[in-house]
C-alpha cells in the first residue's frame, strides 16, 4: 500500500472540508505553504502537481569550474592584481574561456583573503572639466615614491598616461617632466595640475608656451583630479608598490615607469573604456569612427553616474 505524500494529505483534508488549522497541525507545516500547495493542485490537478513535484527534486548538479580555469584566475590576479570585471574580459579575449562574474569572485574569495580581493561598489565623482574627443584635456599630478617623484600625466577621453619620475617638486622639474609629457600628448587644449608648487610659474610659462590653456583644480574636491588619481592609485599598486625609491635609481625607475604605461595602454583592461577596451584599442576605434566611439564612451561615463 502507496504511503500518501503530504500534498495528498492536505488535498484530501481539504476537500473532506476540514478546517485550516487541522491541516496544519496533522501536518506541521506553516499555512502559507499549504495555501500555497493547494492554490496550485487546483490550478494543475493532483497528479501533474505530483509529477512536478518529483521532477524538481532530482536537480542539476551545479557545474564544477576545471582546475585549469581556477589557476588561470589566480594567476592572472596574481600577475596583474586586477578585478573580476577585467579577468573575465583578460579569459574571454586572450584565452576563449567565458565565465560568469559571480563564479570569477567566488574563487577570489576562496583563494584569496576578503580584504585582497577588495570588492567594493562606489560612486564615481563627476568631475567638472571633461573631454569629448582626445587631447582636449590632460589632467597632472605627482606621486610621492619616498626619495624621488613621479610625475604623472592622463588624457581624460582617451586614457592614456605618461609618466616621468623627478627628483624634487621644484617648478623647472615640473616644467621638465611637462616637456616630456608634451613629446608624447603633442598638441593639446588644456592642461590641468593641483596648486602644488612644481606647478607653479615654470611650468605654466612651459604649457602656454606649446599654445595650450592652463586650470589649476579646486582644492579639496575630489571630482577635480578623479582621472589622474585612479591612475596614481595603480601606479603605485602595480608599479611602485615599495613606496620607498631613492635617487641613485632614477633610470632604472623611468624604465619601470615606461614599461607600466605601456603595459597600461595596450594590455591593460580600462573599466572607463567601452567593452573594457584597452587605450590603444580604444583610440584604434576613434580613428576608425570618431562619433560612435565618443558616443560610446559617453554611455559609460553616464553609467558610472548612475553606480
Amino acid at each position: 500500500m502507496r504511503t500518501l505524500t503530504h500534498y495528498e494529505v492536505a488535498w484530501n483534508m481539504y476537500r473532506a472540508g476540514s478546517r485550516m488549522e487541522q491541516i496544519t497541525t496533522v501536518l506541521t507545516k506553516d499555512r502559507a505553504t499549504i495555501y500555497r500547495w493547494l492554490k496550485r493542485i487546483k490550478c494543475l490537478g493532483i497528479r501533474e502537481f505530483l509529477r512536478r513535484k518529483a521532477v524538481c527534486k532530482v536537480r542539476r548538479p551545479r557545474a564544477q569550474t576545471p582546475e585549469y580555469v581556477i589557476q588561470k584566475i589566480v594567476d592572472i590576479r596574481n600577475e596583474f592584481g586586477w578585478c573580476g570585471q577585467k579577468i573575465r574580459k583578460e579569459l574571454k579575449e586572450n584565452h576563449a574561456i567565458t565565465l560568469g562574474l559571480s563564479t570569477i569572485y567566488r574563487w577570489l574569495h576562496k583563494r584569496f583573503t576578503t580584504a585582497t580581493v577588495g570588492v567594493q561598489k562606489y560612486r564615481k565623482h563627476q568631475a567638472i572639466v571633461t573631454a569629448s574627443k582626445p587631447r582636449e584635456v590632460i589632467e597632472n599630478d605627482t606621486v610621492d615614491l619616498g626619495g624621488v617623484y613621479a610625475y604623472t600625466a592622463i588624457d581624460i577621453f582617451s586614457k592614456e598616461p605618461s609618466v616621468y619620475i623627478g627628483t624634487n617638486l621644484e617648478m623647472s622639474t615640473g616644467a621638465t617632466a611637462f616637456a616630456y609629457h608634451d613629446q608624447f600628448y603633442g598638441t593639446v587644449s588644456l592642461h590641468q595640475s593641483d596648486n602644488g608648487s612644481e606647478f607653479q610659474t615654470t611650468f605654466r610659462e612651459a604649457v602656454l608656451a606649446t599654445g595650450s590653456a592652463h586650470r589649476y583644480s579646486r582644492p579639496y574636491k575630489k571630482n577635480e583630479q578623479s582621472h589622474i588619481e585612479n591612475f596614481n592609485k595603480s601606479l603605485r599598486s602595480e608599479c611602485f608598490p615599495r613606496g620607498e625609491y631613492q635617487q641613485k635609481d632614477l633610470p632604472t625607475l623611468q624604465q619601470q615607469a615606461d614599461d607600466f604605461t605601456k603595459h597600461y595602454i595596450t594590455r591593460r583592461w580600462h573599466m572607463g573604456l567601452p567593452d573594457l577596451m584597452t587605450p590603444a584599442q580604444f583610440m584604434q576605434s576613434y580613428a576608425d569612427n570618431p562619433e560612435a566611439a565618443t558616443l560610446a564612451v559617453t554611455k559609460v561615463y553616464e553609467k558610472s553616474q548612475l553606480v
